[in-house]
């Protein structure tokens, strides 16, 4: 039997008490004035290739790409979420669209 090494649990965990919607492509995340804006782009129907969009528009910084693959779709998935939640955890409310 296989064991997870503890960042594969932390990450599984993470992604399973999200507050935010676990199937989500797209999070808009507020914090007093600011606004962050974070985005699973896929670039066809399938789910690689992807990257994690993010966007710190409403301080005139622009959108930067965080994370891409090309092999693993869920990777995105994992990250983006993995973001969202950092986030709230430092006091920004995050909604899933």
């Amino acid at each position: 039997m296989r064991t997870l090494n503890r960042t594969g649990l932390i990450a599984i965990l993470a992604v399973l008490t999200l507050p935010t919607a676990a199937n989500a492509e797209s999070w808009i995340c507020e914090y007093g004035s600011l606004v962050r804006e974070i985005n699973v782009v896929r670039e066809t129907d399938d789910m690689v290739p992807c990257s994690v969009q993010y966007n710190k528009q409403s301080e005139g910084l622009g959108s930067s790409v965080l994370w891409t693959a090309s092999a693993d779709g869920s990777y995105c998935d994992i990250k983006a979420n993995g973001l969202a939640a950092k986030l709230e955890g430092l006091g920004w409310s995050c909604t899933a669209f």
